[in-house]
């Protein structure tokens, strides 16, 4: 331990001969240690931040994704609404169509069979 002191205290006596500050070279080591590691927790920053970007990213296209396949059923199914509603309206029309049809036949016969007790007037 004393060699260690005499040693600093010659170090430190040389610097101070040549006008020049002394620095030790374990808080040298100990500096250019934390300036590396400060460097290394910035670009593990700048990668993790990327790294979230492109999870979000993909995460949202999956959700687009979902809303489309959702918006697409649910257009399906207008389609099919409107295709039944067609459908009931065409067969409604249909059978009061055939209704009036039939009511119809029934007039014409009747005014067709001459054997009729009925008089017209």
């Amino acid at each position: 331990m004393l060699l260690v002191s005499y040693i600093f205290l010659l170090n430190e006596c040389n610097s101070q001969v040549r006008n020049i500050e002394y620095k030790d070279p374990v808080e040298e080591e100990w500096e250019k240690f934390q300036k590396e590691i400060k460097e290394e927790a910035t670009a593990s920053a700048e990668i993790i931040a990327g790294e979230q970007e492109e999870a979000t990213a993909e995460r949202q296209i999956e959700e687009i994704d979902e809303q489309i396949r959702i918006w697409s059923k649910v257009l399906d199914f207008e389609l099919k609404k409107e295709e039944t509603k067609k459908s009931k309206q065409d067969t409604e029309q249909m059978s009061e169509d055939e209704e009036g049809e039939s009511e119809n036949e029934d007039d014409i016969h009747e005014f067709l069979d001459w054997r009729a007790k009925k008089s017209y007037s």
